[in-house]
């Protein structure tokens, strides 16, 4: 029995589409936010790590410093109030915390508070305390400040984040950034990028608690691609620097090194870490684009592969690192002749056994290298 297929399908099978490929997916996203060239040029030129602007109101130091850049609004922990500006043609709207404006004001009216003032007092009594650091940002921007509005923090929005401590107030402020973010870069938001663009990089001290590992490498081999797919278990690669033939064992954490004794199943530093030298790499290369060619199988069997032989790896912190030097001692937790990490460029392919190739010590591979079974 048959039937007659629809018009205009005869002869015609249900295909299933092609899957999705990862290219199509990246293409068919679309970010939340998409932020033009100059609004990233202009964020990361004021939103690094920078000195503090420093300044004195009455008696008191007052000191204000970038702190980092905020894209979804988070509840804030103290009572906060909008200052809006008048920067030129432009508004800028400053929230700071309640208990600093009340500081401020203190400067100006001894035992005075927010609460004896309402608008548009408030906002005189507040930009009065301000003067003298309004003084200078007028110097160094070019621009006329004006506080024209101070009430209760309603704002929304993208802002950044400063630091403030003036006296023994501490606390957040919160610049909102101008909207539309697609829009062109208001003049008085140039005019701080460049006013914060002049403060002194700061760095700031990794924390002595950052995790690092050291690594113990016994001996290391460079080798082609092409030999390394020949090998298989039970075969066994002859390093070219072996420092453990010697009773020494390499400690490594980035690039930094040192070399450490074998002494039973300890490790004892001959000296502190220092840095090694960089492998050459080239700045350019002279071939032009037309020249270029796809590498051939030939080529790609000659690439050369960087192995390391490791006997173990430890964790230890930043601080450690920085103030162990000769005699210190690395536990091995293992016999110093137990099983060998084969690393190529950094990457664990495999396992092997140290063994005595005539005079010379070598590694006999457990089984097949990764990629190579």
């Amino acid at each position: 029995m048959t039937t007659a297929s629809p018009v205009g399908l005869q002869g015609c099978c249900p295909v299933d589409p092609a899957p999705a490929s990862r290219a199509d997916e990246y293409a068919k996203y679309e970010p939340s936010q998409s932020l033009p060239h100059t609004l990233v040029s202009w964020l990361n030129r004021i939103a690094g790590l920078r000195t503090s602007l420093r300044s004195n109101l009455g008696d008191k130091p007052l000191s204000l410093r970038v702190g980092r850049l905020v894209w979804q609004q988070e509840p804030s922990a103290t009572s906060m109030l909008d200052c809006v500006w008048g920067v030129g043609d432009d508004a800028i709207v400053w929230s700071i915390p309640y208990a600093l404006a009340e500081a401020l004001i203190s400067t100006v009216q001894s035992g005075g508070s927010l609460a004896q003032f309402s608008e548009p007092s408030r906002s005189l009594v507040l930009e009065l305390a301000l003067e003298p650091l309004l003084a200078r940002l007028e110097t160094e921007t070019q621009q006329k400040l004006q506080l024209l509005h101070v009430g209760k923090a309603e704002t929304k929005g993208p802002y950044i984040e400063f630091d403030i401590v003036y006296g023994p107030v501490k606390g957040k402020g919160r610049l909102f950034l101008f909207s539309p973010l697609d829009g062109p870069i208001p003049p008085a938001f140039r005019a701080l990028g460049e006013l914060l663009a002049k403060l002194p990089p700061e760095m700031r001290k990794l924390s002595t608690e950052l995790p690092i590992i050291v690594a113990g490498e016994i001996g290391a081999l460079r080798a082609s691609a092409s030999l390394l797919r020949k090998t298989s278990a039970g075969d066994a690669l002859l390093p070219e620097v072996m420092p453990f033939a010697h009773g020494q064992i390499i400690l490594t954490a980035g690039r930094l090194w040192t070399a450490a004794d074998v002494a039973g199943n300890r490790l004892i530093l001959c000296g502190p870490f220092h840095s090694r030298p960089r492998p050459l790499e080239y700045a350019h290369m002279t071939t032009q684009p037309g020249q270029l060619q796809p590498p051939s199988e030939a080529d790609l069997e000659d690439i050369e592969i960087s192995l390391v032989f490791e006997c173990g790896r430890w964790p230890i912190t930043l601080g450690a690192l920085r103030s162990i030097g000769e005699g210190h001692v690395f536990e091995l937790g293992r016999p110093v002749d137990g099983p060998v990490d084969i690393l190529a460029n950094g990457v664990r392919i495999g396992r092997g056994d140290i063994v005595r190739i005539g005079e010379e010590l070598g590694i006999r591979l457990r089984g097949g290298l990764a990629g190579n079974d």
